[in-house]
């Protein structure tokens, strides 16, 4: 399925008008170029991303063609003022401070040499982008929480919560204004570029006109009322007046949900289940509560591939409308039976 035919099915999955679950397969498929770019001359980008695509076009389901530049997790939080590290495979954040009262959150600099080495690799794919190949993806981008986590650590950060939450909730806000202003740079050069009707990100959905996937994973260590109290604020004022706002969290996190339904202007979840639960049914009545709020749902399944049986009682349970799954392939063939099983012709 080509990148027009899938902004097809993902404009319905927005307005919850899919007839059936959009798929996205992750099957073994060599990728000729895997890894971090940070490394990676910018002259050559086109061409690696390009490869790639080729490779991935083999595997069946609805997720775009999307190449994107890859400078990990920790590139977001780094341009905030964390510390970076990175090897071949990821990027990792270093705490610069002990303190919440000694986090000094930086205005987002477009001149910043992190992300100017950023730029060098980006122009070129906005540039190359076409229907047929592939189209330019968003920077991995992080909520205000996992940014600040990053440039204190989830240990440092969790005392701050108990002890000084005004302090948090303050660097919080601090991080949301950051985040946005990076964010709408970005938009920007892809508008530039001829993405007018919207754009795309590292998980390959299409996010209708100015719009953003962005992670919050260190919800997983928050409690619903810490997360309600100290960054659903945050979160909102960085989301705020976009058009289309899809937010990943995993599925240990669950206990934020009830605030994170509350976030202004969210406009769909994406739900990760972990290897230590809970359990699938939990997932599902998480999936119904999501979908009962009006939002579009994607279960992903990033581990512990689900069995035959599980696939078949959550597609039994969850409306197709607004609905994706995510599912690990044994191989290419089994890619297919279950893109089949799924996404019926």
């Amino acid at each position: 399925m080509g990148n027009r035919e899938c902004i097809i099915t993902h404009r319905q999955w927005w307005t919850r008008t899919n007839p059936h679950p959009l798929v996205g397969l992750f099957a073994p498929v060599p990728v000729p170029f895997g890894g971090l770019d940070i490394d990676v001359p910018p002259d050559q980008i086109v061409a690696r991303k390009r490869r790639n695509a080729e490779a991935l076009a083999c595997v069946p389901g609805n997720k775009l063609a999307v190449a994107t530049v890859n400078f990990s997790t920790a590139f977001v939080p780094s341009l905030a003022g964390a510390g970076f590290a990175y090897d071949a495979h990821t990027s990792w954040a270093l705490p610069v401070a002990s303190r919440i009262q000694d986090v000094k959150v930086m205005a987002f600099d477009p001149r910043h040499l992190r992300f100017e080495a950023y730029l060098r690799r980006l122009e070129p794919l906005l540039a190359a982008w076409s229907w047929e190949t592939f189209l330019p993806g968003l920077a991995d981008y992080l909520g205000p929480l996992d940014i600040l986590a990053g440039m204190l650590g989830p240990e440092a950060l969790a005392v701050a919560m108990l002890d000084e939450p005004a302090w948090v909730r303050d660097r919080a806000r601090a991080a949301a204004d950051m985040l946005r202003a990076m964010l709408d740079y970005e938009l920007n050069l892809h508008r530039q570029a001829g993405l007018t009707d919207g754009v795309t990100d590292v998980f390959a959905t299409w996010l209708p006109g100015r719009g953003v996937r962005f992670s919050e994973d260190v919800s997983s260590l928050v409690g619903e009322r810490h997360f309600r109290e100290l960054f659903v604020e945050a979160d909102a004022a960085a989301i705020a007046g976009l058009d289309s706002v899809f937010l990943h969290m995993h599925s240990v996190a669950l206990p934020c949900l009830p605030a994170i339904l509350e976030m202004p202007n969210l406009g769909a979840i994406e739900l990760s289940n972990d290897p230590n639960g809970p359990p699938l049914d939990v997932l599902i009545a998480a999936g119904q509560r999501i979908q009962a709020a009006g939002k579009p749902f994607q279960l992903s399944n990033w581990n512990h591939p689900l069995t035959e049986a599980e696939i078949r009682r959550a597609l039994e349970r969850l409306d197709p409308r607004g609905l994706c799954i995510t599912l690990q392939a044994a191989s290419l063939a089994h890619a297919r039976e279950l893109f089949d099983s799924v996404h019926p012709v």
